[in-house]
């Protein structure tokens, strides 16, 4: 997901009374429950169904691709999980103007974490959840054309968003320290690569992490997952909580996996930062703050 541009329009069939007829022609079992709210993320809309399930529908043709990955890897995956993430209960297929395939999904109750940040306490939770998310990839498993890729395949994009960063500063006057930001940009490209590769969420910024008063509620939106190295996830939950629930991330994460070294530590830093400054750049006001609180987190905001 890039951050420094608005969503793609929606599918204009995307109303609820196409997504009571798909469920009255498709899912009859489901008709009867009542249609809630509709929300948007960036590649699907989802309405809530009942107490407790949600039809999900891609926004674009593109995100098709993704509403076809998480539905094909997280039942075989989700096995060896115990936190909280959305289960499929139905398919559904085009029909009534609207286009593409669609689902519907349990729904994972919490705020999400870029609204409501985790606390501090929460990062042991969190580094046990990637533990357990982290198995081998195969060969097979999705490329993804952001988090996929070499660290220095991040540099120009990254060094040209932290002088932007800089130049714009956080909306409550934050400002970044760009000497400290490069210098840990340096050490990152600098670092030993991954020797593995593993599944990985690849998006697990707050808008995709549920909060509970700051506990850990859970991860949804499963799309982008690909094969990554292990400190992309990691390197992510800066956006989630304070620097000091990052170091029982680590610790958490180390204990189950024993993954972490100094290269691992300066590789999930770079991943931090090189979020960080894209989401600063966001048009969206609760994409900025989340942004500086990363940059907070990772002590580069002076």
């Amino acid at each position: 997901m890039s951050f420094d541009t608005v969503p793609p329009p929606a599918h204009p069939s995307i109303t609820p009374r196409t997504v009571a007829a798909l469920l009255a022609d498709q899912h009859p079992e489901l008709a009867g429950l009542p249609l809630g709210p509709r929300f948007d993320g960036w590649d699907c809309a989802m309405f809530r169904l009942g107490d407790s399930l949600a039809v999900r529908l891609p926004r674009t043709q593109p995100a098709v691709t993704f509403l076809q990955t998480e539905m094909h890897w997280v039942p075989q995956l989700r096995e060896g999980w115990d936190f909280p993430s959305p289960e499929f209960t139905a398919h559904g297929q085009p029909g009534h103007g609207y286009p593409w395939p669609w689902a519907v999904i349990t729904w994972i109750p919490g705020d999400t974490a870029d609204e409501v940040p985790l606390l501090a306490d929460a990062g042991a939770d969190v580094g046990r959840a990637l533990a357990q998310v982290h198995s081998l990839a195969p060969a097979d498993a999705p490329f993804n054309i952001e988090q996929s890729i070499p660290m220095a395949d991040r540099d120009p994009k990254t060094t040209e968003r932290v002088l932007r960063a800089h130049e714009s500063g956080g909306p409550h006057g934050e400002r970044l320290d760009t000497d400290a930001a490069l210098e840990l940009w340096s050490a990152a490209l600098a670092a030993a690569p991954n020797a593995e590769w593993v599944w990985s969420h690849a998006d697990l910024h707050g808008a995709n992490v549920l909060s509970h008063a700051g506990a850990f509620g859970g991860i949804f939106d499963w799309g982008s997952m690909a094969m990554c190295d292990p400190a992309v996830d990691v390197g992510f939950t800066h956006a989630l909580m304070p620097a000091a629930g990052v170091e029982d991330v680590l610790a958490a994460y180390d204990k189950e996996t024993g993954r972490v070294d100094d290269a691992f530590v300066a590789r999930a830093r770079g991943i931090g930062l090189s979020k960080a400054v894209g989401m600063a750049l966001s048009p969206r006001e609760v994409t900025q703050r989340m942004a500086w609180r990363t940059l907070e987190a990772l002590g580069l905001v002076r």
